[in-house]
């Protein structure tokens, strides 16, 4: 079992158990057992804890191995109140940028990051967010992973030849103040993307990339030097995933001398308002240790963001003033004139704060 996204050994079962198990999943899954092909399904069943009903929607995704089929049952609560920024644990100034693009929805805002690092959460969040009955909101997605009340959602099927921009070009047409897009993946859904939001729209899209510098590159890269994108980009955001460490059970320690000076050169040249206080020369580090209530030390994730709010310096790689557009170039410029934070900068603040730990952080960015 994957626990906040770190595997574990539950049991090994033996092959006539795992016919019946793989039998089971099959059959409600609506799924072949025997397919040659690899194969999409779902299950729904209703979870009844602390005296609430939760719609639990469960994945599956199978791909025939050499001795049977490999399944993965992907588990989704359908708690419509969870979708709430609030309920991201988001740094204040992380979270005040978001509010200022969700107070003035016009533009573009992208959420870049890769499988699993909770990209499709903070979008439905901000969608959320925005939800409200003045506010035409559509989505295009492939496939629908969360539905939401008042948001008309638009499934995209790529396996078959549809593709998003096609979907775009059409939803436009139906006067939208909010577009989501599940993925731009090519020039003509990146084009039609910017020109929806230059036209009065917020535009909200994922990407991926390793970090907000990578996917400004890449998409210079992929549109070539375009002034109208420099207008249009407002926010990029690239998150990953920590395991959070259990406050009762962590173990504080100090760091050797190896693990400050990389600390240190992580850390060099962040803003004095963003280190809170936290001394460089004299500080600590926790680890985690096993509890009844969190076995593995770790209970829940928490999220580690880096956020480029696109300036006029950012600006000026987009419409072609400064040659050389590379993602060193592009993230020297917004640490120095956006006050960037980097995320494993921000993971390891996480980890100085207590919050995870230095290998935590290291694992997952």
């Amino acid at each position: 079992m994957r626990v906040d996204g770190a595997l574990h050994p539950v049991a090994q079962i033996n092959k006539d158990k795992y016919r019946i198990l793989m039998g089971a999943i099959g059959s409600r899954a609506n799924i072949s057992s025997a397919a040659k092909t690899s194969q999409s399904g779902h299950i729904q069943k209703d979870i009844h804890r602390e005296g609430a009903t939760h719609l639990l929607n469960i994945r599956i995704e199978t791909v025939p191995t050499m001795y049977g089929q490999d399944a993965v049952m992907r588990l989704f609560n359908f708690d419509e109140s969870m979708l709430n920024l609030d309920l991201l644990g988001i740094p204040p100034k992380e979270r005040a940028q978001i509010d200022e693009i969700t107070r003035h929805p016009r533009g573009m805002m992208m959420m870049v990051g890769p499988t699993g690092s909770g990209k499709s959460t903070t979008l439905y969040s901000i969608l959320n967010a925005l939800n409200t009955p003045e506010r035409k909101i559509l989505t295009l997605e492939d496939p629908i992973e969360y539905g939401i009340s008042g948001i008309a959602q638009i499934p995209v099927d790529t396996t078959h030849g549809q593709t998003f921009a096609d979907g775009l070009r059409s939803i436009l047409r139906l006067d939208p103040d909010v577009v989501m897009l599940g993925e731009i993946r090519d020039v003509d859904t990146a084009k039609t993307a910017i020109q929806a939001s230059i036209t009065g729209h917020l535009v909200l899209s994922s990407f991926h990339a390793n970090s907000t510098s990578a996917a400004f590159s890449r998409m210079i890269g992929m549109i070539g030097i375009n002034p109208i994108f420099s207008s249009a980009i407002r926010l990029l955001i690239a998150q990953r995933l920590v395991r959070r460490l259990y406050d009762p059970s962590k173990e504080e320690y100090e760091p050797d001398e190896a693990t400050k000076r990389w600390v240190q050169k992580t850390l060099e040249g962040v803003s004095p308002e963003r280190m809170n206080g936290i001394d460089l020369n004299d500080f600590k580090l926790w680890r985690p240790r096993p509890h009844a209530d969190a076995p593995f030390g770790f209970k829940g994730r928490i999220v580690v963001m880096e956020q480029m709010v696109v300036n006029s310096h950012i600006q000026a790689f987009l419409r072609g003033d400064i040659a050389d557009a590379n993602p060193e170039a592009i993230e020297a410029e917004a640490k120095k004139s956006a006050d960037l934070i980097t995320l494993i900068q921000a993971g390891t603040l996480a980890a100085l704060r207590g919050e995870t730990t230095l290998e935590e952080v290291n694992r997952s960015i």
